[in-house]
């Protein structure tokens, strides 16, 4: 099926393409992050699509994504996302930052908080006004797991998934006890701490890859939005090409 605008995602470990269909984000697939997935994406061709929007936290990707659909690429950049940018210097400000912030004003409304749970966790805070201003950046769950197996050892790899107990009684289960439920009560501990320093009443909104696994065991979040980077890119209009 040809579709005349497609929306890109590149993020630091995986790329995802769709469209939206009456307002809401259909994905057509997801692969990767690398430079040899650009091959893998098919959907991306002049057969199947005409323009091709992109956002990307990868510098290299970036450019090869411009390189490879040349004019047919729109590239949104972080000056470009219509939300009032509190940062101190503007620039570092993280484009996924901005844009699942802009996401989650146009679909929920203000304040709220923001959790990407991916390679790296954000926290973001959008206050009352609509204003991005700033948060907290952590290592993402997998990191956790991936750092204890390579600075120790004895400890095997255990992956990140959901732990049925706190109290773990061989290795794998210790340490997928601690990783999961650590995560939970770090991420419970931030929520807590970002309202008694800010006084904001907020709703919180999780996204990323890994809001999924995490997202039920954090009463605080009231709504899990795997996509909603991008609805942020819908709302961006100012678009280099």
């Amino acid at each position: 099926m040809y579709h005349k605008k497609v929306y890109l995602n590149i993020g630091n470990s995986f790329m995802v393409a769709g469209f939206f269909r009456k307002k809401v984000f259909v994905p057509l697939k997801r692969v990767p992050s690398g430079v040899s997935s650009f091959k893998k994406l098919s959907v991306l061709t002049e057969k199947n699509c005409g323009l091709i929007v992109v956002a990307s936290v990868v510098p290299e990707l970036l450019k090869a994504a411009v390189k490879k659909y040349k004019k047919r690429a729109l590239v949104i950049l972080n000056t470009n996302v219509p939300v009032i940018n509190l940062y101190e210097n503007k620039k570092t400000a993280g484009i996924d930052r901005l844009l699942i912030s802009l996401g989650a004003v146009k679909k929920y409304g203000v304040p709220c908080l923001v959790i990407d749970f991916g390679t790296a966790t954000t926290i973001n805070l959008v206050s009352k006004k609509g204003e991005f201003k700033g948060g907290l950046i952590c290592p993402g769950a997998s990191l956790f797991s991936k750092y204890l197996f390579e600075k120790t050892s004895r400890l095997p790899y255990v992956p990140v998934d959901f732990a049925k107990k706190v109290v773990g009684r061989n290795t794998k289960d210790c340490i997928k006890a601690g990783v999961f439920y650590g995560y939970v009560e770090m991420i419970n501990g931030l929520i807590r701490r970002v309202r008694e320093e800010t006084g904001e009443t907020f709703k919180v909104i999780a996204t990323g890859g890994w809001g999924k696994l995490f997202s039920p065991y954090i009463k605080e979040i009231s709504v899990y939005e795997p996509y909603l980077i991008f609805y942020g890119m819908g709302y961006t209009k100012r678009r280099k090409q």
